[in-house]
Parts: structure tokens; C-alpha cells; sequence
């Protein structure tokens, strides 16, 4: 026998024949079924690859990357600007803000509804380079918070959609703020009242930014919560890939004075669990595949079985066992290479159709989401690819070997 024969034959008995069609229709039952378990393993990794980045990007956001606090000598910080500077000196950050913190109570203009709300002081030309708040706005502008300059008409406030609609707001509309002022007086801690005019509506995308973040210009929410400098530094960097270099560039740049932490870090259980769920969707997938599989075998069975006479004829012909072990190896990785690549398309092409058209819509009101999110990584689809591809290659294993072993004296006795 000749080098590369058994390809030459292999490719031969995949191909129909009259008395072939039933081994035929069960070759192309397997090559569906592998192409149906590589197209519904495809889209599950891209939906939940989809949730997870979906997530992330509606935590950043509302959120710079890094968070900065004051670790030792009070819990405010003073001199902002030169802090500021120094971060924005260090390699791979895009932008940092100052942020001061307070809480309160809104009431809307009938005074009977209230919220309560999360306010944020901000100056918006920077918060603009570190959050996507500017980006989002339903109605009015962000940058009116950056032109108040503390005179008599009401300043502005910027509302999320939900606490906006809570109270029934709308942008030009003046609210009712009612402050916990931070310092106490001999009769406890008194409220404070008053009266904010809505300079627009933002819809970061996420619930809970929706429906508590209030922003306001830092000079107001500094003299509101009688503070003294900014809770909290949020820092934005260029890469997310860049993000622990660049919190190592900050430690050294600011010192042990300041603790400085990232979002991903805070939010690591949540981004844990969704990682676990997609994990677990991968292996229960997976067995699709494994039993789609499971199909190869019973057509190289069936196959072995039909092609005694040819395996003895081969042999007698000078084939080794090797060859005819390759032979049909090479006939399931066709069977499963074929599936694979038909599976891979459809996964592929589905995920983006759905992901175009936006399908299937959920409900806003009680998900987070519109739609149900689709997002295929390359590393999947190939991980995907390759699973499927060393499952056929395992499938094809034991009738390629029991063929190999067929005696051929046996296989010739009553032809």
C-alpha cells in the first residue's frame, strides 16, 4: 500500500453510497449533533460573558477605577489639587476627581413624596473624565453644576431617573432637600432645609445610581456638610489592563497617608460568582457535546462493521494496523471537524444577530438590562473549537483500534 492512502479512503467512506445511506443519515446525525452542542456552548459563554462585562461597565460607569481615601490624618482631603497632581503624573492614568459625600432627603414639589438620596459634590469638568454621569444625561447638562457661583436662585442638582421619577421631578423643577448637618449641636444633630433647582436627569444604566445619586457643585456640598475637603479621590485609568501598575504608581507617588483600592476589588464577589455560574455553564454544556459525541462512535462501529471485508482486503494487501487505526481516526475528526465548524458559525453568528436586534427584550423595570446581552470572546469560541475537536478525537479512539485489531483471515473467511 501506498503513503496516504487512508485518507484517500477515509474521505471515500464518508461519502453516500446506496447501500450506504443508513451509515450516511447516522454520519450526518453526528455532525449535527456537534454542531448543535458547539452553537449552544458558544452562545451560553457569550451570555454570560455579556452579563459580566455589561456589569462592569455599568460600575465604572458611575465610578473611577481606583478609589482613593485618606488612611491617616483625618478622613478628609484637604489639599485636592496637589494630590490630584500627583496622581495625574503617574504613567496610565486618564483622570482623577474629588468627591464629597452626604446624605439627605428629597421632597417633591407637593411635598408628600420622598426619597432618600446619595449626594455626590463634584466638579464637572473632571468627574466628566473619570465617570460616563455627563454622557448619561436624560434631559439638561452637567456642566450647569460648574456654573453656579453661590448666589440667591436655588443651585443646581443633578437626579437619577428613578429618584427623579420617585419624587415626581422633572429637569427646571426646584426640590426640598432636607441635610443631616455633620455637626451637632446641644439638642443633637439638627436638619437642615433647602431648596435645589433640577439642572437634569441622568440614567447611568444601573439601578442603584438611578436611584440615590444626587450631584452637586463640591463648593455647595462642601458648605451643605460642613466639610473640609473631599471623601474620596476616584481615579480613571486609559487601560484597564494597566490598572494594579498604576495603583502601584499611586501608593508610591501619595505614601502610607492614603489607602488606594479599585472597583474590581470591591466588587470581586460579585465578579466571582458570575465567573463561578459561567463555569458551571461551560461544564453542563459541555456534556452536550461529550453525548453529541457519543454519536461518532456508534457510526465507526457501525462502520467497522460494514467495512470487515475492505479492512481484510486492505490488510491483505500489505495496510498496516497503524493505517487502518488512522484511517478511521481521520473519518470521526472529518465528522467532528465538520460539526465544529458548522456549530462555530451558527454559535457565532447568532450571538451577534441577537446582540444586533437586541433579542430577547426583558423588561427595565425589573431588570437592570433591556435586553439580554451577548458578547462572544475569541478565547471562547477557540477554547469552544478545541474542546469539541479533542471530545471527537477521544470518540474516535476505540473503534479506530478495534478495526486495527480485526484479523484479517477472519475478515476473509466466507467472501
Amino acid at each position: 500500500m501506498g503513503a496516504g492512502y487512508e485518507l484517500f479512503i477515509a474521505l471515500r467512506y464518508l461519502r453516500a453510497k446506496r447501500k450506504q445511506t443508513f451509515v450516511s443519515l447516522i454520519t450526518l446525525i453526528s455532525i449535527l449533533g456537534v454542531a448543535v452542542g458547539t452553537a449552544a456552548l458558544i452562545i451560553a459563554l457569550a451570555l454570560m460573558t455579556g452579563f459580566e462585562q455589561d456589569i462592569r461597565e455599568r460600575i465604572f460607569a458611575g465610578n473611577g477605577h481606583i478609589i482613593i481615601s485618606r488612611l491617616l490624618g483625618g478622613s478628609e482631603i484637604v489639599d485636592t489639587e496637589a494630590i490630584i497632581r500627583k496622581i495625574e503624573a503617574v504613567p496610565g492614568v486618564a483622570g482623577a476627581s474629588a468627591v464629597a459625600e452626604g446624605y439627605g432627603l428629597l421632597f417633591g414639589a407637593s411635598g408628600r413624596e420622598a426619597e432618600k438620596g446619595l449626594f455626590l459634590g463634584v466638579e464637572p469638568g473632571r468627574e466628566a473624565r473619570v465617570t460616563n454621569i455627563a454622557a448619561s444625561m436624560v434631559s439638561g447638562s452637567f456642566d450647569d453644576l460648574g456654573q453656579w457661583t453661590g448666589g440667591g436662585s436655588p443651585a443646581p442638582v443633578i437626579l437619577g431617573v428613578e429618584i427623579a421619577r420617585g419624587i415626581g421631578a422633572k429637569t427646571g423643577d426646584t426640590v426640598q432637600v432636607a441635610l443631616v448637618s455633620a455637626r451637632l449641636t446641644p439638642w443633637g444633630a439638627m436638619p437642615r432645609t433647602i431648596w435645589l433647582r433640577v439642572a437634569g436627569v441622568f440614567d447611568a444604566g444601573f439601578y442603584e445610581y438611578n436611584a440615590t445619586r444626587c450631584y452637586l457643585p463640591m463648593a455647595l456640598a462642601l458648605k451643605l456638610f460642613h466639610r473640609e475637603g473631599a471623601s474620596w479621590i476616584a481615579v480613571r485609568v486609559a487601560d484597564l489592563a494597566d490598572l494594579d501598575r498604576a495603583e502601584e504608581g499611586i501608593r508610591a507617588a501619595l505614601g502610607k497617608e492614603y489607602f488606594v483600592d479599585d472597583m474590581l476589588r470591591q466588587n470581586r464577589s460579585l465578579l466571582r460568582a458570575l465567573r463561578l455560574e459561567k463555569l458551571l455553564m461551560f461544564i453542563a454544556i459541555s456534556l452536550i457535546v461529550m453525548v453529541a459525541c457519543l454519536n461518532i462512535v456508534s457510526t465507526l462501529i457501525l462502520l467497522v462493521m460494514e467495512k470487515v471485508r475492505d479492512i481484510g482486503v486492505l490488510v491483505a494487501m500489505g495496510a498496516t494496523s497503524r493505517g487502518i487505526m488512522l484511517l478511521f481516526l481521520i473519518q470521526g475528526l472529518v465528522i467532528g471537524l465538520l460539526g465544529t465548524a458548522t456549530g462555530v458559525t451558527l454559535g457565532t453568528v447568532a450571538t451577534m444577530v441577537m446582540e444586533h436586534y437586541k433579542w430577547p427584550p426583558l423588561d427595565p423595570d425589573i431588570y437592570y438590562v433591556s435586553h439580554v446581552p451577548f458578547r462572544a470572546h475569541p478565547m471562547d469560541v477557540a477554547g469552544v473549537a478545541l474542546l469539541a475537536m479533542a471530545i471527537s478525537l477521544v470518540a474516535t479512539l476505540y473503534p479506530a483500534w478495534k478495526a486495527s485489531r480485526l484479523d484479517p483471515v477472519q475478515a476473509l473467511r466466507y467472501e
